[in-house]
């Protein structure tokens, strides 16, 4: 297990809290789910954001789905520690000192605590999910080979690039960096308000509102080639919501792209952070950036043009 990406991330996020009670209210599934979500990280730069934060004023934000998504960096850093009400949490004053975890406890003394906080979770969901050793150890362990004193925890928190960087430096070899995705954080979005949308969260109508008018973003912004707005599945999944009267959209002024695209990446980010949407006004907004030609010659005249 202390050779398997997600659970390491586990633990991280035990140590991040300071508790394991950073893992309380779970069942199997949910956290099937959250160690899926975890598993799955979604192309693009993105980061496992949480909505109640992590060391809150009344609380400590729980590892769990409904308090998990993924979002922009850049977003991420500009909302930084502000909270907007949602999510899930354990109160300050719940807190036991039996379930604290030390910043520097090795991952197996972490491992144990959870499992005895989690009960038969864990036995069951090792039975559902196999845990997979990472890719990464594979590099870890060659660079043990060449540096038996080097710490493997340690090692495991490394990217792929660093280790691979790092494994060339002791062989005196130049290192070939891991490939970088060319996709977008688009899709990220629209699958956390999808997850949200089937929680049943008390805005479901306007969260089904919004990534209805993101679909017709992104249709906008995938015409622009500088935008690098391209998801492989997007239309796999979300085609079914495009409506034809908007199906030929475009960008008023392409060059316009990037001020749009935080626009959406903004709003997007404030709502699955917890926020209320006034909606109207931003589709009024958003609809002032965009054209809807009625056909597709009339869309390849506009691109001419």
């Amino acid at each position: 297990m202390r050779q398997n990406d997600e659970v390491l991330y586990l633990v991280r996020a035990c140590k991040r809290a300071g508790t394991v009670q950073v893992l309380t209210g779970h069942t199997l599934s949910s956290f099937l789910e959250t160690m899926e979500l975890v598993r799955n990280r979604p192309k693009g730069k993105v980061a496992l954001c949480h909505i109640a934060p992590v060391k809150g004023k009344k609380g400590v934000g729980l590892f769990h789905c409904q308090n998990l998504f993924y979002g922009g960096a850049f977003q991420n850093r500009k909302f930084g520690k502000n909270y907007l009400g949602g999510g899930l949490f354990i109160s300050n004053k719940k807190l036991k000192i039996e379930w604290a975890v030390d910043k520097d406890a090795a991952a197996n003394d972490v491992l144990i605590m959870i499992e005895k906080f989690l009960g038969d979770i864990i036995p069951q969901y090792l039975e559902l999910a196999p845990v997979r050793k990472s890719k990464k150890y594979q590099l870890i362990e060659k660079i043990l080979d060449l540096k038996p004193g080097a710490n493997p925890e340690a090692l495991m928190e490394l990217s792929h690039n660093a280790l691979a960087t790092q494994l060339s430096d002791l062989r005196h070899m130049h290192a070939n960096p891991f490939a970088t995705t060319t996709e977008s954080k688009y899709i990220a979005y629209m699958d956390g308000l999808s997850r949200f949308i089937e929680y049943g969260d008390k805005r479901k109508k306007m969260l089904c509102k919004l990534r209805k008018a993101m679909v017709i973003a992104y249709m906008a912004l995938e015409r622009v080639k500088g935008s690098g707005t391209y998801n492989k599945y997007f239309y796999v999944k979300y085609e079914p919501l495009i409506n034809s009267k908007h199906a030929q959209v475009v960008l008023s002024d392409p060059r316009e792209w990037s001020i749009f695209k935080d626009f959406i990446y903004d709003a997007v980010f404030f709502v699955l952070q917890g926020g209320e949407l006034d909606f109207p006004k931003f589709r009024k907004r958003m609809f002032s950036y965009l054209q809807f030609p009625k056909s597709f010659k009339e869309r390849l005249s506009l691109s001419e043009f």
